[in-house]
């Protein structure tokens, strides 16, 4: 994978072998599964990845393609559910190939049951949320497409998504907050920096054109009750300035696997660009 920090995100596709039902809100449940799945494998990188200040190097997703604000999922026999974790630094993307795509587990503990595992892929192409890249490699899309670097992207909030502002939780993603989260990752764990000014540049020159939102809560189990948004936004700078709608463009494309806002290993803050 190389010495630079690779960016990864690995889709885990579940098969239940009879009927049960399973809460949507089981990201804290897979990452602390994640965990001791890493510790099994000996993986060196597993204590860091507990013991780290911060924002975390790993994000979990709760279960992927549930109807927003379903708190259970009924499965059948031999029907399937996905979820995924990605991995921001090198320790952390390495610690899932070897813990996930290279030893593939057979099973999976969810909701008290072992699941079947089906499939494990970071294949775009067998999975919309599954991918692989790097930080230089984000960094230089806009570089490519100078001419033309587009003034506005589309985020969608796939999971509730909220931020922490003057000791308040804040359930909408402004632009300030939505930037200046994946800004603070993305100088936190990436070789190239980006300037320390984007908080205030997205406050005072990207704005919200176009949004249709919705408030959610998460409730997982043994931990209280969550709100954050989920939908679409769209964000537009205000200002032709090149350096800054690639920054934004950047950032956009680096939400996918970042996560954006709070509790990101929890299945909060699960984010991506669409087309519009």
């Amino acid at each position: 994978m190389g010495a630079t920090p690779v960016l990864i995100s690995i889709v885990l596709t579940l098969q239940a072998s009879s009927d049960l039902v399973l809460p949507a809100a089981a990201g804290q449940a897979n990452y602390a599964a994640l965990l001791a799945r890493i510790r099994e494998k000996g993986t060196a990188a597993a204590e860091s990845l507990e013991d780290s200040k911060g924002p975390k190097p790993i994000t979990c997703s709760n279960l992927l393609g549930i109807s927003k604000g379903r708190d259970f999922l009924s499965l059948g026999a031999d029907q399937q559910v996905a979820f995924r974790f990605t991995g921001l630094t090198q320790a952390a993307s390495t610690a899932l190939v070897d813990s996930l795509l290279e030893h593939p587990p057979v099973t999976w503990p969810l909701a008290n049951q072992l699941l079947q595992v089906a499939a494990v892929t970071c294949d775009p192409n067998k999975h919309s949320w599954a991918g692989r890249t790097t930080y230089e490699e984000l960094a230089a899309e806009p570089l490519r497409q100078l001419s033309h670097v587009g003034r506005q992207v589309t985020l969608e909030f796939a999971s509730p998504t909220a931020f922490k502002s003057r000791d308040q939780t804040v359930p909408f993603p402004l632009p300030s907050l939505v930037f200046g989260s994946l800004a603070e990752r993305w100088n936190r764990f990436s070789l190239i920096s980006l300037s320390p000014e984007i908080r205030r540049y997205s406050e005072e020159l990207i704005a919200i054109s176009h949004y249709k939102l919705e408030c959610r809560s998460i409730n997982p189990s043994n931990a209280s009750l969550r709100i954050g948004s989920v939908g679409k936004a769209t964000y537009q700078t205000l200002t032709g300035d090149r350096y800054w709608m690639g920054v934004m463009q950047t950032l956009a494309s680096f939400a996918f696997y970042a996560g954006v806002g709070v509790q990101t290993t929890a299945g909060m803050g699960q984010v991506r660009r669409i087309e519009t």
